[in-house]
């Protein structure tokens, strides 16, 4: 045995091939000094001596001087024989660890490939590529590809059975309030309305800063806003449960319900007349659009829904580490990378329903430190409001300083491009996503691919014109390729993640 080993019965190590007996024997015979001639016993001591040795070194006698030589015969072939057993057992595992590693290594790499190495997530990566460049070891990340999921815990999810308290239906924002009691939303008469009651409902939407309201004519509305009434109660007071807030009526009085807007938003300082096939933006026509950096670098899109809040992709943090704050920067009210105000992040918050492998429920929602200040460059954009249409032919546009092509490079200044949206039926046939497309998701772009986001556009906002005021459908989300044909780009279809949105708005108790 070497030095440092532990002296053990011969038996413990063989107990199916060496014969009791016989190892007793020998070792009590080696005990005596008896042994191979002129060999070195080594072994280690039952416990450490106090002086930190590492062993006890003996030198085995001459077996012929005890005149033994049946015990010597035991000892040296017992011995040998258990030393040579060992040194092929040793061989043989040494030679099977290195096969399992070997194994073990490959079919990580597969499994990895495999998992993360999909087409149809390519645009679902932030520009991961740009962090290569620096101390990372990206072999396998160009492209932005490879998206391995972040060990973060999730932001919860909301219940099946959950209500919004406070729900602002098509373009007009139509006020309805959710009565527990009854289990159905009320349309809100303008009767009996007050400007202070407006502070109250929009901060049960999670906004503090920005409330106007005004009566609109109910006769011209969808049956949805039709279906039940409610009267504000009298009070002098603002009052904090919204369920004593009103009372249920047959019909408004006047006809008319509230118009509620919570935030000025949606207000572009430049009238419209290289996202993938896109043409440079001028300064102030999206004020709502922002860089999100890690360590400086730009990585993904956002855009400002309140004075404090930016939203985005889920898909865009979801990342080894990616969910360090203190590490990301918003940068707005510039359309260039190497400009703009920069905001630190208090709070990143993502559904968590995400999944990583589909990007369903692909939304994000970032927090500054600070108050964001509006502009004319820096305002927020409008949040889609329930059960608003927007048809194929609405005017809409995406927004980004990602690839201005496939495996190019970021743009240096705002990109913009218009876009057509596409249905779910189209966009999920065979010869498009084949079914990959869920309630969650939409699609907009061009059959023959002219127009499209791209890598370094993700958690960029899909937005559309109507009634004056640009509003958010989407968040740029994932694609197979970019601009290529029958595969139009992907977005979060925001209006149905508004409720996780506002919820989450509602739980943080500073959000304005």
């Amino acid at each position: 045995m070497r030095k440092g080993s532990r002296r053990v019965s011969l038996f413990d190590i063989f107990p199916e091939t060496i014969n009791e007996q016989d190892v007793t024997l020998s070792e009590a015979a080696c005990e005596q000094g008896v042994g191979v001639p002129g060999d070195t016993v080594i072994s280690l001591p039952e416990a450490q001596p106090a002086d930190g040795a590492a062993g006890i070194i003996s030198t085995v006698t001459d077996a012929r001087k005890q005149n033994v030589p049946s015990v010597q015969t035991v000892c040296e072939t017992e011995t040998r024989a258990a030393l040579c057993s060992l040194r092929n057992l040793s061989r043989i595992l040494f030679f099977i660890s290195i096969l399992l590693s070997v194994g073990a290594v490959s079919l990580s790499i597969c499994l990895i490939l495999q998992y993360f190495y999909h087409p149809v997530i390519q645009k679902a990566c932030p520009d991961y590529v740009e962090i290569c460049s620096s101390s990372l070891n990206c072999s396998l990340a160009q492209g932005a590809n490879l998206c391995p999921p972040g060990r973060q815990p999730s932001n919860g999810t909301l219940a099946i059975d959950y209500k919004n308290p406070v729900l602002l239906l098509t373009s007009r924002s139509v006020l309805q309030l959710y009565g527990a009691r009854a289990g159905r939303y009320y349309t809100v008469c303008h009767q009996g309305w007050k400007p202070s009651h407006g502070w109250t409902v929009c901060r049960e939407l999670g906004f503090n800063s920005h409330t106007m309201s005004s009566p609109v004519l109910l006769s011209a509305m969808s049956p949805i806003v039709l279906e039940a009434f409610a009267i504000v109660n009298k009070t002098d007071g603002t009052p904090n449960n919204l369920e004593t807030f009103m009372s249920p009526v047959d019909i408004c009085p006047t006809q008319e319900g509230v118009s509620l807007q919570c935030t000025d938003c949606g207000q572009a300082s430049v009238d419209i007349p290289r996202i993938v096939g896109g043409t440079d933006s001028s300064l102030g026509k999206w004020p709502w659009q922002v860089s999100l950096r890690w360590d400086g670098r730009h990585m993904c899109g956002g855009s400002i829904i309140s004075s404090q809040w930016v939203m985005s992709a889920a898909h865009c943090f979801v990342l080894n580490g990616f969910l360090t704050v203190s590490r990301w920067k918003i940068h707005a009210g510039s359309i260039s990378l190497s400009t703009g105000i920069a905001y630190s992040v208090r709070n990143i918050y993502y559904n968590g329903l995400y999944s990583l492998e589909t990007n369903d429920y692909d939304v994000a929602l970032l927090k500054t430190t600070v108050p964001m200040s509006f502009s004319d460059t820096t305002r927020p954009v409008c949040l889609p409001r329930a059960y608003q249409q927007f048809q194929v032919t609405a005017n809409c546009w995406i927004i980004g300083w990602g690839h201005v092509s496939e495996g190019g490079q970021l743009s240096p200044v705002l990109q913009e491009a218009k876009v057509q949206l596409i249905s779910s039926q189209i966009c999920n046939h065979s010869s498009n996503y084949a079914g990959q497309i869920s309630p969650r998701m939409l699609c907009a772009g061009y059959p023959d691919g002219r127009a499209d986001s791209c890598q370094g556009d993700s958690g960029g906002p899909l937005v559309c014109q109507e009634g004056g005021l640009w509003w958010q459908v989407g968040i740029v989300s994932w694609g197979e390729g970019c601009g290529r044909p029958n595969r139009p780009g992907v977005y979060t279809n925001l209006t149905e993640v508004l409720d996780w949105v506002y919820h989450r708005l509602q739980m943080d108790s500073e959000a304005t």
